[in-house]
């Protein structure tokens, strides 16, 4: 290993000698950048090879070059680039070259060494690099769309970035990116030689081009080829629209390819949002009139609630689109008197979802119109009962509008009803918080209701029972209601915890209850959690009526309960705490 590092230093030596004679950097400069890249190549030589490694001398490289372009600046010496920094920027390239070569599945090492060939404007390194890496990472689509676009854009290589595009074609064939990024690369293309036409005429000279290519008649066998790949793929069909319509010498192919939808596809909502909206694009005199005409027609003609929820999205983005200034002008109110129709109209057909329910709420509430909201839950539980958060927002807007307690409660049991119970905890935590806000006597009933539910709902409900009982009669109390829930399984460990921290914040602890809190959490939860074990020995070492011996039998018992990744948790976590480096 010595020798290869002995050879790596003396192929540096003319390098540091031409930077200390002609002034960049001192004797004892030089001799420190030699004993730095001496030990990053003793690292480099280890039988094992890491990444890091390379990087590291590789960054100390750039650093050193970017110090020599400070030195050269500074002092006015320009001259021996040859010798000091391309000999650096070859070390660089050799370096990358080591490091990918062993990490080739590593794309990020491919795009860093690319970043610093740009960064050297180094084309032909970098078109290099693209190719070699597009032979290792043949299945990735992203880097082949990156590698179009640079030699497109930077390199001003049309025809490499075509043949880029189609290899990622044969390697990538399901790639949706793929498609309509070749498909966007050929209509920009079409548009620079359209350019190209534009100021070859004003010269008096003609363009050699067929006037077929210049209308982006590549472009559309791209699309052509793209449908026929992913048949019966609207949606994707239809995101080839957007980037078509930013050419304004495409408006016929589009119009071309709506019509060739619209027959695949004559009742999908999908494709009548798109028509829709491409008349808020237009330049027309009344586009939104053009756009509400649209999406009336589809409602007549597409059944389903998708068609409607698609309408109302796109009046949401057609407000949100408007100015600030706009707010008080007619067009604007008009906007959401005719979202408001919309709403009722597709709830009175029983056509409006759940979530278009919420967006309605939503609406009104901020229109400050909830007397009107009150009505709209009721009718939206009444469509949608198996909705949680519906009914969640009808009992949080009775409480905000201060309905009788008995009205919110029989609506509750309503709830109950009609939602699943695993799904129902949401509207416990409402309810509960309403009546132990308020106090009602009806609350402790609630409760153990709660705790026989599901899992899902007693065991939070548990939790929130012994806090209430313990704030409302004190401690007592709730050790006697932890006694009794200790035996009602399931528990969460938060529950124990709780408790603890309730018998902790008493004037005089007394460690009996807290012994039997732990002893009865460490049963359920000793297997799978080192925390809970911790806190115990720490009672024992801490607590004035603790016992040392008591501590290691915990930590004995500990260590053969815990399993796995908690074992290794817990003799880490308790070595700290014995060293005092852990609170």
């Amino acid at each position: 290993m010595a020798e290869f590092v002995q050879q790596s230093i003396e192929e540096m030596l003319p390098e540091l000698e031409q930077m200390e004679r002609i002034g960049l950097f001192t004797k004892v400069e030089t001799n420190q950048i030699l004993k730095k890249r001496k030990a990053l190549e003793y690292r480099m030589r280890r039988r094992t090879k890491f990444k890091e490694d390379y990087m590291q001398y590789i960054e100390y490289e750039k650093n050193v070059l970017e110090l020599i372009k400070k030195r050269r600046k500074s002092t006015g010496i320009h001259y021996k680039k040859a010798e000091i920094d391309y000999s650096i920027v070859h070390r660089i390239h050799k370096l990358f070259r080591h490091v990918i070569a062993r990490f080739q599945s590593d794309e990020e090492l491919w795009l860093l060494h690319i970043r610093f060939s740009l960064q050297r404007k180094e084309k032909s390194h970098v078109s290099r690099i693209f190719a070699q890496m597009l032979q290792v990472h043949s299945k990735k689509p992203d880097l082949w769309i990156v590698a179009a676009k640079w030699e497109f854009e930077n390199n001003k290589n049309a025809d490499n970035a075509r043949n880029l595009m189609q290899r990622g074609l044969r390697f990538n064939p399901t790639s949706k990116p793929l498609w309509i990024e070749y498909y966007r690369l050929e209509l920009l293309f079409a548009e620079k030689l359209r350019k190209r036409r534009e100021l070859l005429q004003t010269t008096g000279m003609e363009s050699n081009e067929s006037s077929e290519i210049l209308d982006g008649a590549i472009a559309q066998i791209v699309y052509k080829k793209a449908l026929e790949a992913f048949p019966g793929d609207l949606k994707f069909a239809l995101s080839f629209l957007p980037i078509c319509r930013l050419f304004d010498f495409m408006s016929k192919d589009e119009e071309a390819m709506i019509e060739g939808l619209e027959t695949l596809h004559p009742c999908d909502p999908y494709l009548w949002e798109a028509k829709a909206r491409r008349h808020l694009d237009n330049d027309q005199e009344l586009p939104l009139e053009m756009f509400h005409k649209t999406f009336t027609e589809a409602t007549e003609k597409v059944e389903g609630e998708e068609i409607w929820s698609l309408y109302i999205s796109a009046c949401f983005d057609v407000i949100e689109k408007r100015s600030p200034l706009d707010a008080d002008s007619i067009k604007f109110n008009q906007e959401y008197e005719r979202l408001l129709k919309l709403f009722q109209t597709a709830s009175e057909k029983i056509l409006l979802s759940s979530d278009l329910y919420k967006q309605w709420v939503k609406l009104l509430l901020d229109l400050g119109e909830v007397g009107q909201v009150e009505q709209i839950l009721e009718d939206a539980v009444t469509k949608h009962p198996q909705c949680v958060s519906l009914w969640k927002q009808r009992l949080e807007l009775m409480i905000r509008t201060n309905e009788p307690k008995e009205v919110v409660l029989k609506t509750f049991k309503r709830a109950r009803k009609r939602v699943p119970e695993k799904e129902s905890y949401p509207l416990w935590n409402v309810v509960l918080d309403f009546c132990t806000t308020c106090n009602f006597t009806e609350v402790e009933n609630l409760f153990e209701t709660g705790i026989m539910a599901c899992r899902e709902v007693c065991v939070p409900v548990k939790e929130i029972y012994l806090h209430w009982t313990y704030l409302k009669d004190g401690v007592k109390a709730a050790r006697h209601l932890y006694t009794r829930l200790q035996h009602l399984k399931p528990l969460s460990l938060q529950f124990y915890k709780l408790y603890v921290h309730l018998e902790k914040s008493q004037a005089n602890q007394k460690i009996k209850f807290l012994r039997t809190a732990y002893e009865d959490a460490v049963k359920e939860f000793g297997t799978c959690n080192a925390g809970i074990w911790i806190e115990y020995i720490k009672l024992e070492t801490e607590h004035p009526e603790g016992n040392a011996e008591s501590a290691a039998q915990i930590h004995f018992r500990a260590l053969r309960c815990l399993e796995g990744e908690e074992n290794e948790k817990f003799v880490t976590r308790h070595t700290l705490m014995q060293t005092g480096h852990l609170k």
